[in-house]
């Protein structure tokens, strides 16, 4: 699935207290692993459930992961000040 091509798909869910989640890229049906450290930007990096995103998937030994995670708009509840 590793082609450095940028995917674009939706969180799933996200655990801020966990530091991680799943996306489903679109068009399939296999949600993609995302830890928090692979979501671009400074400081506190969290997603919210809904939230579009593009990303890179990456192969892991424990399957394809999201690295270089960007959000491309504001999921509900969230205010735009967490993603500044």
């Amino acid at each position: 699935m590793e082609d450095n091509s940028r995917t674009l798909g939706t969180v799933q869910w996200f655990s801020r207290v966990k530091g991680y989640g799943f996306i489903r890229p679109d068009g399939q049906e296999e949600d993609v692993f995302v830890h928090y450290s692979a979501i671009r930007g400074e400081g506190y990096r969290n997603l919210s459930q809904g939230q579009r995103v593009e990303f890179t998937v990456e192969d892991t030994p424990k399957g394809p992961q999201a690295v270089d995670v960007v959000g491309l708009d504001i999921g509900e509840g969230e205010s735009a000040e967490a993603y500044i």
